[in-house]
């Protein structure tokens, strides 16, 4: 019984959190597209430099088990 209130706790708070986000004014959501894109340049080189690394071997992904 209690897992499924917490379940169900989880989506109410899910569903506030989206009607929240849909009632920005869309000046808001833009800027916050803009400051994404601007990280993502910004990023780009070192994700770049990591992907040759991984190509290289030079970079060892562990993935566990167990």
């Amino acid at each position: 019984m209690s897992k499924e209130h917490d379940v169900a706790e989880l989506y109410r708070e899910m569903e506030e959190r989206r009607k929240r986000r849909a009632e920005r004014p869309i000046s808001e959501k833009l800027s916050v597209a803009e400051r994404l894109r601007d990280l993502q340049r910004v990023l780009a080189p070192v994700r770049a430099a990591n992907r040759a690394k991984r190509a290289t071997s030079d970079v060892e992904i562990r993935i566990k088990t167990r």
